[in-house]
């Protein structure tokens, strides 16, 4: 067994013990607030469904040959153009908001949290690229 498998595991009876003992606490103490015991039974069972759901791949043969195509050169690269893609898209966006905002009776500091952001992006954008130049 596998070092992170026994972690998943202990997981998911950390969760299902959290499930269960909301359930019994509030069939044992009625007067319990129940938005305390509902946050821990939801807790519990988010951490048992997790778990379960990082365990039930562990057996699938084919996951290390998806993994592998996933974090190859070719699929990284596409994942950065779509970043970089979106990244644009959201800065028209963000121009575009601004500009049809300011003719509209919303207050002027929407219109400029919005160029500030743009600006931001622009920025960023500007130093990713020279520390990227640097690097490679």
């Amino acid at each position: 067994m596998k070092r992170n498998t026994r972690w998943y595991l202990l997981a998911a009876a950390a969760g299902a013990l959290l499930a269960g003992a909301a359930l019994w606490a509030a069939r044992a103490f009625p007067a319990a607030p129940v938005a305390v015991l509902g946050a821990v039974g939801l807790a519990g069972g988010l951490l048992l469904f997790c778990a379960l759901a990082e365990l039930l791949p562990v057996q699938d043969p084919a996951r290390r040959e998806r993994d592998r195509e996933d974090h190859d050169e070719r699929g990284a690269m596409i994942r950065d153009r779509a970043r970089a893609r979106a990244g644009d898209v959201l800065l028209w966006l963000l121009l575009f908001g601004a500009a049809y905002l300011y003719f509209f009776d919303v207050p002027k500091w929407v219109s400029i949290t919005l160029l500030v952001l743009a600006c931001l992006k622009l920025i960023l954008d500007g130093i990713f690229t020279a520390w990227y130049r640097r690097k490679f």
